[in-house]
């Protein structure tokens, strides 16, 4: 008696809800995820075999352009947000509120103070063609020391009230071509205001001295 052939069919799975959880978490991560701000100034940082790691929040740069022009950049609108009104009531800049929150939640800036307001009223384009000096760092005119002063006091503020997790790191980042003078100059500022601890950014590269892995 011949056997009954018995037909196997080849097993399929249903990938719908696998699907739904896939496309659920990129949402998630789209909506949820921060774009890096644009820096003000491309720097081209010089090369060293430093691996210390910087946090990627709390930090306050000052950026050190080639031609030497002076830019900052500080983490954290309620800080931000709590200096410039500082600034605006010490020094009588003349910023409304609307110009204080433009600069809660502006990137890296570069103009002397008398300046501020004219940058913060341009929208990005108009920026593009605005001739920018940088921060004044010489004696007579140092503004560079009372914004990072008047920033440190901000973020010990917002770290009383349980705003921010710690201290500005503070992070001086000069182009390989910037003149030495100009980067000295960023130095003496912050000796000046106490700051006698902070980092210079370099580019990563291979320790000679350190032997190399098998392939």
């Amino acid at each position: 008696m011949p056997k009954a052939k018995i037909h196997r069919k080849s097993p399929s799975l249903d990938m719908t809800a696998m699907c739904d959880v896939a496309f659920l978490l990129l949402t998630f991560f789209m909506l949820t995820a921060k774009a890096r701000p644009q820096e003000a100034v491309i720097v081209d940082t010089p090369g060293s075999i430093s691996e210390t790691k910087l946090p990627d929040a709390g930090t306050l740069t000052i950026l050190v352009g080639p031609d030497g022009k002076v830019f900052l950049d500080m983490a954290g609108s309620h800080t931000r947000y709590d200096l410039i009104q500082r600034m605006n009531a010490d020094l009588k800049l003349g910023l409304s509120d609307e110009d204080q929150k433009r600069f809660a939640i502006a990137g890296g800036f570069g103009v002397p103070m008398e300046n501020l307001r004219g940058w913060l009223r341009a929208d990005a384009t108009e920026r593009t063609k605005m001739a920018i000096p940088g921060i004044p760092v010489d004696s007579t005119n140092n503004q560079l020391g009372q914004w990072i002063h008047n920033a440190r006091q901000s973020q010990n503020v917002m770290l009383q009230q349980g705003k921010v997790k710690g201290d500005y790191v503070i992070i001086v980042k000069a182009d390989k071509e910037t003149p030495y003078p100009a980067v000295q100059d960023v130095i003496n500022t912050l000796k000046d205001i106490k700051v006698n601890k902070f980092n210079l950014i370099t580019n990563m590269e291979s320790d000679p001295n350190k032997p190399k892995k098998a392939g």
